[in-house]
């Protein structure tokens, strides 16, 4: 409880900073930490559907990877199962990243000093790949943002997403959840509408990657998240993620130079 208090204390601290600066990613330079990244999840889990009883209608309880049972209410994004202490994105994934966070570590020779660094052995980068996320970030409904980051690698390809939600329209009431969870995460369920990535070039010197982050009307969002990911066996370095919220200006901008499009899903 008191790396719990201490960690919400910090947070709160750097906040008026990364506000200050116009960066939502805590710790996007990645110079707090010591083995793993200050306000990163690194070590991850999710779960698989177990029926449970055939009904009508048949009943199901959720799985984490680690075998833990994790209820009857399928979890969202930013919670911790309370046994292996793994981060929950909220995907069907199972076991896969159970040992992930084994394959992260912080080196020295980013821009200022650290960085993020994963290392994929053929086993891991011929399937699920290495991937770390920021905590959540509260967004303002039907507002645009700038993506920004630094990688290379070598022989790995990685990929950056900015991953989007939103509350339920219709949750479920007994979504109750009595457990640690991310700071910054909301207290009831949520739900991926929408995603932006890049894919980088996989050099192996830095380059310096950008994406607007705006969503079409019907995908507005609540919250989001920064995940860093690579894939193929190699290693792959992330530093300097930046994601900042447009300017007024900026975002009219952005809007009037679409072309109206034809299908009404994707109007903004």
């Amino acid at each position: 409880m008191k790396r719990i208090a201490l960690a919400l204390l910090l947070l709160a601290l750097l906040a008026p900073i990364g506000l200050a600066a116009g960066n939502l990613v805590a710790n996007g330079g990645f110079e707090r930490g010591d083995k793993y990244p200050d306000y990163w999840h690194c070590q991850l889990t999710d779960f698989m559907p177990k029926k449970v009883s055939d009904g009508p209608p048949p009943a199901f309880h959720y799985i984490c990877g680690c075998g833990h049972d994790l209820g009857d209410v399928k979890p969202w994004c930013g919670l911790i199962c309370p046994k292996c202490g793994g981060f929950i994105s909220g995907e069907e994934c199972g076991a896969w990243y159970l040992k992930n966070h084994t394959r992260v570590s912080l080196e020295r020779g980013g821009a200022r000093g650290k960085c993020v660094k994963f290392t994929l052995p053929p086993s891991v980068g011929n399937n699920q790949g290495v991937r770390i996320m920021s905590y959540m970030i509260r967004a303002k409904r039907g507002w645009g943002y700038k993506l920004s980051f630094s990688a290379k690698a070598k022989g790995a390809h990685p990929r950056v997403f900015v991953e989007c939600y939103r509350y339920l329209r219709s949750p479920k009431t007994a979504a109750q959840w009595e457990g640690e969870t991310d700071p910054t995460s909301p207290r009831e369920p949520v739900e991926r509408c929408f995603r932006a990535h890049v894919n980088c070039e996989g050099s192996s010197s830095w380059k310096n990657y950008t994406k607007d982050v705006v969503a079409p009307k019907r995908y507005h969002f609540d919250y989001m998240l920064v995940k860093l990911y690579a894939y193929m066996p190699g290693e792959a370095w992330f530093d300097n993620v930046s994601l900042k919220p447009m300017t007024s200006s900026e975002l009219r901008k952005w809007i009037s130079s679409r072309r109206k499009p034809k299908d009404k899903r994707f109007e903004y």
